[in-house]
């Protein structure tokens, strides 16, 4: 297994995409989501092979990304239970987008509310390089099956089962060497950074990130890099993930049809 590249420890890129979808009238307000449409949540964390290693499928179009992981079973039992259940190494992670809150289990960009130094774009780069994996592994499902371009149903229930098994299939096809070409994707603009309610835990992964983009900027001075790089194998900080540690040999975690 190569790996994400681009920065350290992470074993999974996280996201969301809408899958549009009929619904009954007297619930357009709750499904309607910023480009007008009426779709359901897939929030998904992918591997660098593309494949799903955690699926939660059905919160509303208008719910924000914030929203649905916060509600997801996998931050659920981390808040319940810590986050070793998942993350057995301290310095594993996964990467989002700004959307998403900032963890020591969880990378986000440095907001670009501010004036950003050179080493926080670079790290933001670094970042966004590695991200993109999960954007063009929903455009890859949504290639494949083209069904979930639009689930012509007024069931959410059965829309929810559709998307949940397009992602089973999805593994199932990767894992018996049945690739598909990848799709032009719409990257979808960053949101804004979300409101933290846990400050402490925003400072103890402000601290973490601090120092991995400190350790990024390292690795262009000390190797005579011109401007933003990828990183060498050399890494005297942080070591580099290789594998995958939560349960890559389940090909999905989990599926859920509640929501709010």
């Amino acid at each position: 297994m190569d790996g994400f590249k681009g920065y350290p420890n992470v074993i999974g890129a996280v996201d969301g995409t809408h899958i549009k979808l009929k619904v009954p009238a007297n619930q357009h307000d709750s499904y309607i989501d910023r480009h007008q449409t009426y779709s359901i949540n897939l929030m998904g964390i992918c591997n660098a092979e593309n494949l799903f290693t955690y699926v939660f499928v059905g919160y509303p179009g208008s719910a924000h990304d914030s929203r649905v992981f916060s509600n997801s079973a996998l931050v659920r039992h981390i808040e319940t239970y810590g986050k070793h259940i998942y993350f057995p190494n301290e310095e594993d992670h996964l990467i989002g987008d700004s959307a998403f809150p900032l963890r020591t289990w969880l990378m986000t960009p440095f907001s670009r509310r501010n004036n950003l130094t050179r080493r926080e774009r670079h790290h933001n780069w670094c970042l966004s390089s590695d991200r993109v994996c999960i954007e063009h592994t929903f455009g890859i499902l949504k290639g494949r099956w083209a069904r979930l371009q639009y689930i012509n149903t007024y069931s959410v229930s059965k829309a929810i089962e559709i998307a949940t098994v397009a992602c089973i299939l999805h593994n199932f096809c990767y894992l018996n060497g049945d690739e598909w070409p990848a799709e032009e994707v719409e990257i979808r603009p960053e949101e804004d950074h979300v409101e933290e309610n846990d400050r402490e835990a925003f400072r103890r992964g402000e601290h973490k990130r601090n120092d991995i983009a400190r350790y990024l900027m390292n690795n262009v001075i000390e190797n005579n890099i011109p401007g933003i790089f990828f990183l060498t194998e050399h890494r005297p900080m942080f070591s580099f993930k290789t594998t995958l540690s939560m349960q890559e040999h389940c090909w999905l975690h989990n599926h859920e049809k509640s929501f709010e």
